[in-house]
């Protein structure tokens, strides 16, 4: 009776945090789009390249979360492994979400300002509620499968 309670729990704590990341992404992307619309002339190349930068994390982050709530594409899985794989874990997303939100204060206007301090203080959150209970944010523990050390005989064939 517990653990279905407590599956149920981690759905919903799974699903919020998922769904606050896709809107937070949303947010990051309008900050980088304002930062680019109020820039008018070309003499403040940072501001232009932290809100590309911006821009092409939140959509990593919103496409990766979008894809969990579904069946994930094979390929796609696939490609955020091999290139993004820190994004899977709770601990290592939540730096790269602390990360992008000091970025966000690169951008230099309201809704960079904004959208940097709730990112930090959701990356810090993740973190924290995963360090409290880590069963609320992963299926469950990652067996370890040490490498297999070849014997004198398979070495010879």
């Amino acid at each position: 009776m517990e653990t279905q309670g407590s599956d149920k729990k981690r759905l919903w704590v799974a699903i919020a945090f998922r769904s606050f990341h896709i809107g937070l992404a949303a947010f990051m992307c309008v900050a980088a789009v304002d930062a680019l619309e109020n820039e008018s002339d070309f003499d403040h190349t940072d501001i232009i390249f932290v809100a590309a930068y911006v821009f092409l994390f939140a959509v990593i982050l919103a496409v990766f979360e979008i894809s969990q709530f579904f069946n994930p594409f094979p390929p796609l899985h696939a490609l955020y492994r091999q290139n993004f794989g820190f994004i899977f874990k709770p601990i290592s997303k939540g730096v790269f979400i602390i990360f992008i939100g000091f970025l966000q204060f690169g951008l230099k206007n309201t809704f960079g300002l904004a959208c940097g301090i709730i990112s930090i203080a959701d990356g810090v959150f993740l973190q924290l509620v995963y360090c409290k209970d880590s069963s609320l944010l992963v299926d469950g523990p990652v067996p370890y499968d040490p490498p297999r050390v070849p014997t004198a005989r398979q070495q010879e064939v």
